[in-house]
């Protein structure tokens, strides 16, 4: 008798057991599909350009993902992070609030090396646009911003001898104050590639930069938005060289695992296929 109660008790264990652990699947798949439904959501609104709306959807994405990103999830994650800053700088130009966005994440999500180097790049150029993004009160005129750039960027690229030649920054340095506020202020000017591949290349050549060469906005901007052209293929030339010369010393190229599957991503896109 004893031994009849005590299988009785055993498959009664068992059977509620087995079913309290299953029981939380339903509600962590139902939140998946919640947190992808959010993230769709915010995308649509984002392709539609109703920008309000896509910017509160993917921080509430953002927020409900925090300290939680799978590897499966992690793409959209960031993507959701590039997304907000894309909307704060590109389309209110504020600054301030991008800074502080990024910071945020910074000190409150557990990132890896590459993770940082996404963060710090998004931050470099809020920073940077913080600084020069103002228009230059004796020009109005887009072109002439454009060709003041073009021009100290040219100068800058005369006096060079070698890559670490460092005879052209001053020019580099007066470029850079006319071409960010172009950039910055131009969002969809004509010029656009060519000024955004400019400061890249000027980026590029800041050695005294400290680890420059992981914050290149710019040059991967330039392969982001015009893919398959001529001057995506010269930026993710330029970024490789970067990439490589930054990491690279007597002991020889000790390029981390993160920045090769980074330009192997960017290679790919400056060499999309149609």
């Amino acid at each position: 008798m004893n031994i009849k109660k005590f299988v009785i008790t055993m498959i009664v264990f068992c059977i509620y057991g087995c079913s309290s652990t299953q029981k939380p699947a339903p509600a962590i798949k139902s939140k998946i599909i919640e947190l992808e439904s959010l993230y769709r959501e915010a995308q649509r609104e984002f392709n539609k350009q109703n920008y309000k709306e896509s910017l509160t959807l993917f921080i509430e994405y953002i927020e409900k993902n925090k300290n939680k990103v799978t590897p499966k999830s992690k793409n959209r994650f960031f993507w959701a992070i590039d997304q907000v800053s894309r909307i704060y700088l590109r389309v209110y130009k504020d600054t301030e609030q991008t800074i502080a966005f990024l910071e945020s994440i910074s000190k409150t999500t557990e990132l890896s090396d590459a993770e940082e180097d996404d963060i710090n790049e998004w931050l470099a150029v809020a920073k940077n646009w913080k600084k020069l993004g103002r228009m230059p009160k004796n020009i109005k005129n887009p072109e002439e911003l454009f060709s003041l750039g073009e021009k100290y960027f040219e100068r800058g690229m005369e006096k060079i001898k070698y890559p670490a030649d460092d005879a052209g920054n001053a020019d580099f340095y007066i470029a850079a104050t006319y071409l960010t506020p172009y950039v910055y202020n131009y969002d969809n000017g004509k010029r656009l590639g060519k000024a955004l591949f400019m400061l890249g290349n000027i980026r590029f050549r800041s050695w005294n930069d400290y680890e420059y060469w992981t914050e290149n906005f710019y040059l991967k901007e330039v392969i982001r938005r015009y893919p398959n052209s001529k001057l995506a293929k010269r930026a993710y030339k330029i970024l490789e060289d970067g990439i490589h010369a930054g990491y690279s010393g007597s002991s020889g190229d000790n390029t981390p695992p993160s920045q090769l599957r980074m330009l192997k991503k960017f290679k790919k896109l400056a060499h999309l296929k149609k």
